[in-house]
Order: structure tokens, then sequence, then C-alpha cells
């Protein structure tokens, strides 16, 4: 096991605890934030080519699936006639 595996699979051990003691301590936002985590660390093992056992199990308890390599998250989209500067420059005027 290399040393990328070894380590998202730590993690993913341990946001799937933090995710089981959010549940039984009823901390819902909590628990909203551990599936955030479970979410990216699952994306990035399967952006790698690796299978973590229970990942899928666990994101399929809150209704959610495993996401597939490549994918983005959200689509990007720049609207450059929306945009508009934090800062005028008044004194131009």
């Amino acid at each position: 096991m290399t040393e990328f595996t070894n380590q998202i699979s730590n993690r993913i051990a341990e946001t799937r605890q933090n995710l089981r003691q959010a549940q039984q301590d009823d901390e819902h936002y909590l628990v909203e934030v551990r599936l955030g985590e479970l979410e990216s660390l699952a994306r990035l093992a399967a952006d790698h080519g690796l299978e973590v056992d229970g990942v899928a199990e666990s994101l399929a308890e809150y209704g959610l699936t495993t996401p597939a390599t490549g994918l983005p998250t959200a689509p990007l989209r720049l609207h450059l006639d929306a945009w508009q500067p934090l800062h005028t420059d008044r004194a131009a005027g």
C-alpha cells in the first residue's frame, strides 16, 4: 500500500467514525460537515483509482452515491456582463 493510499484510507476511516459520532450525538450540522468531508475524500480516492471499503455504504445511508471519477463538483461559469468590481475609483470620475 502506498503512502497516499494509506493516508486516504486513514482519513476516510476517521471521517466515518466522526460521522457516526455526530449522528449519535444528534448533531445535524456536524453530520452534514462530515458527509461533505466523506464525499470529498471519496472523490479524491475515485480520481486516483482507489476503492475504499465502506465509503459507498456510509454515503448510501444518507441517500448519497459514491462520486464518479473526474466529475466536477459544480459547473464553473463566469458571467462577465454581471461582474462588477468591489471598489470603484470615484476620484477619476
